[in-house]
């Protein structure tokens, strides 16, 4: 007949996560619950005081709510048919068939009240997680169980219940107020007893403290010897007078204190049994004058009484999880304290041994009382680059013993940059043996904490034998240096020198071909040699020209003349030039030329890295064709010269770009191994490319990029 607070999986406003009763289908739980509840609900009505529809303590209200909270809301469907099966035999009237339809039609609504009691009190019900922690472990969660789940939710319950008990003339008006609270009371009193015992009973492994399973059932037996002889009469003071139900207290403060959860649940439940059954019997330490007076007694006593042990039990639960969590806090900290312990001195013994054996002398040096630095420590190295026989013999000695006369001043600001900046180096200075003799070393300085001063770490390397090495390449490269300038002034002057007799020996042999053409009678005699001979003054004038060019590159002499050119225009006119050369290497040359590609270069330049592209092309290429294209890119120009010869390996495809270097055996192909270097230098003069695609025995591409300038 009275509401009880119906469970949910995932307690109010997020709680945890549904309840794992998924092992027990919905019919057999809803029917179970329903038995249950009309039993306890039965149980509680025979204790009520007339007139019969209240008790101080309503017990199904309690199981209605845990087994909710325990299997989940889907079981509310039992809590309405456990109400319904108790209520409706109790207020059946068979006198009439419309009383007994109207018992009926009352007894429905009764179980609704009973049911949205429990819902709302599942919802309502402080969150927990099922896994770790126990439910209403914290005082806020007790206030918030009390003041929502009993008190507010019950209030669901009673109004339903009077109403319906006054709609079907079960009560009268009169006695509304009355039983209103009473039935209140009790649905409020059932939760706060049965809900916390249930739900504890369901976590056998929180049942009590550790080792106090003899003392709970020490404490249970006290506690019922007590309360039979206070309801027995027996005590010298007793009556209405004398408020000895209170003597229970001490018991009750033992169980929250000492026996967790569980034990005060259990204690507050046998507590509020037997004062019920007192009242009903009309022995108790509560009796009053009327028996609504005596019931309201009872309520309170048993509700105050509960409340009262759930705070203290969850004060003390969560103290001592405040002490475990300190324990678990002071056990890692102490751990982690170790671990960084042996950490540190791992690390220390690590650094100690590298110190130790390394080759660099390691000085630590902190002020002493008179302000000058002096030496703490010392590793082997130290004392072997200063020439003493032991680190000891460094211990206490100032920073200055080992500077050289005159450079003290140096030393002094190079101490003061260490300590305001933290460091100073790899600076290059000079030492003093005990000996007198001077060591060449790279310092570094490094400022490091001593207390409340700072220390200076001072780290030298002996480099007598570099800074020797380094002196012996300095002369080597002076030496290159000039030698290089000797060789670029020597190829300049033979470049002159040769120039002049060859400029005059090409322009004897012109003339003297140009006077065979007047005596044809010779011409076929002497022609070809004469022809011979001018290729060969041509070429002797192409190399001494690369030799020229040459000493103007790395002299950094190489002077363009810009003008406008139409690049398609110049390599047309250079090939006619060379095709008589191209012909006679068996090469046909096939154009491909953009019209009118236009940009600003030196013609002459321009030209020499043409023909030298070519020239290589026929050469490497005999007897194959040779193509030769141009286009214009926006703001860049491009042409290519493929033939289709013997190639170049890959890895020789960078190399022949460099001076004196060439991907065939000179006794093959002549030349100097200068064209391509000086094509290259000529090109990115004007701020261009020159690149190379090429395979063994499939011929190259090279492809000159210009910008239009």
């Amino acid at each position: 007949m009275r509401p009880g607070a119906a469970p949910r999986t995932s307690v109010p406003w997020g709680i945890m996560h549904e309840p794992r009763s998924r092992s027990l289908p919905r019919p057999i739980g809803v029917l179970l619950l329903a038995v249950v509840y009309a039993l306890s609900a039965s149980l509680g009505l025979s204790l009520a005081i007339p007139p019969g529809f209240a008790t101080a303590f309503f017990p199904a209200s309690g199981i209605a709510l845990a087994a909710l909270l325990l299997g989940g809301r889907r079981l509310w469907p039992g809590v309405w048919l456990g109400s319904f099966v108790t209520n409706a035999p109790f207020l059946f009237d068979a006198t009439t068939p419309a009383r007994a339809v109207t018992s009926l039609l009352v007894a429905t609504p009764i179980g609704a009240g009973a049911t949205l009691e429990a819902l709302a009190a599942a919802r309502l019900f402080p969150p927990w997680d099922r896994e770790a922690g126990a439910p209403l472990g914290r005082v806020l969660d007790v206030a918030r169980f009390t003041a929502l789940s009993a008190f507010a939710c019950s209030l669901t319950s009673a109004t339903f219940g009077t109403t319906s008990l006054i709609a079907g003339s079960r009560l009268s008006w009169d006695g509304f107020g009355s039983s209103w609270l009473t039935w209140w009371l009790g649905d409020a009193v059932g939760i706060l007893v049965l809900t916390p015992l249930l739900l504890a009973a369901a976590r056998p492994r929180q049942w009590v403290f550790r080792g106090r399973g003899v003392e709970l059932v020490l404490h249970q037996l006290a506690l019922q010897g007590f309360q039979l002889l206070l309801l027995s009469g027996r005590l010298p003071a007793h009556g209405p007078s004398y408020p000895l139900g209170h003597l229970i207290t001490p018991f009750l403060v033992w169980a929250g204190v000492r026996l967790g959860h569980f034990g005060a649940a259990l204690s507050v439940f046998s507590v509020s049994l037997v004062v019920t059954l007192g009242a009903a019997q009309g022995a108790t330490p509560f009796t009053n004058s009327t028996t609504q007076t005596t019931l309201l007694f009872v309520q309170v006593f048993v509700g105050s009484m509960a409340l009262t042990t759930l705070v203290l039990a969850s004060v003390i639960a969560e103290r001592r999880q405040a002490e475990a969590a300190l324990a678990r806090s002071r056990d890692e900290l102490d751990r982690r304290v170790a671990e960084r312990t042996a950490d540190l001195t791992e690390s220390e013994e690590r650094y100690r041994v590298l110190v130790e054996v390394s080759p660099d002398a390691t000085l630590l040096q902190q002020p002493a009382e008179d302000g000058v630095f002096r030496v703490v420590y010392a590793n082997a190295a130290a004392s072997r680059l200063l020439g003493l026989e032991s680190t000891s013999a460094l211990i206490g000695r100032p920073t200055f013993d080992f500077i050289p006369p005159g450079r003290e001043e140096i030393a002094r600001q190079r101490l003061r940059d260490a300590l305001e900046h933290g460091s100073v180096g790899p600076v290059e200075g000079r030492v003093v043996r005990v000996d007198g003799s001077l060591l060449e070393v790279e310092i570094v300085l490094a400022r490091v904490p001593a207390g409340r001063k700072h220390a200076l770490l001072i780290i030298f390397r002996d480099i007598t034998r570099r800074k020797h090495i380094e002196e012996q390449h300095a002369a080597l490269y002076r030496e290159a240096e000039e030698s290089i300038r000797a060789r670029d002034e020597f190829l300049s002057i033979a470049s002159h020198e040769l120039k002049t007799p060859l400029t005059s020996l090409s322009l004897k042999l012109q003339g003297l071909a140009r006077s065979l053409r007047k005596a044809p009678d010779l011409a076929d005699k002497i022609a070809p040699s004469l022809d011979v001979a001018l290729r060969q003054t041509r070429r002797l004038n192409t190399l001494v020209d690369e030799l020229l060019d040459v000493s103007r590159i790395t002299q950094g002499r190489l002077e363009l003349r810009i003008e406008e050119l139409d690049l398609s225009a110049v390599v047309e006119d250079l090939l006619e030039r060379m095709q008589e050369t191209a012909t006679r290497a068996g090469c046909e040359v096939r154009l491909d030329l953009e019209a009118s590609v236009v940009g600003r270069w030196d013609r002459s330049r321009l030209e020499q890295v043409l023909m030298n592209l070519l020239s290589n092309a026929i050469k490497y290429g005999a007897g194959k064709p040779i193509d030769v294209c141009v286009r214009g890119d926006g703001a860049q120009a491009r042409f290519w010269v493929r033939d289709r010869g013997i190639g170049i390996p890959a890895e020789d495809q960078e190399r022949i770009f460099q001076r004196f270097e060439r991907a065939v055996s000179v006794r093959h192909f002549g030349g100097f191994g200068l064209g391509l270097w000086i094509a290259r230098r000529i090109v990115e003069a004007f701020g261009g490319t020159i690149v190379v695609v090429s395979a063994p025995g499939e011929g190259s591409t090279f492809t000159v990029t210009l910008p239009r300038g």
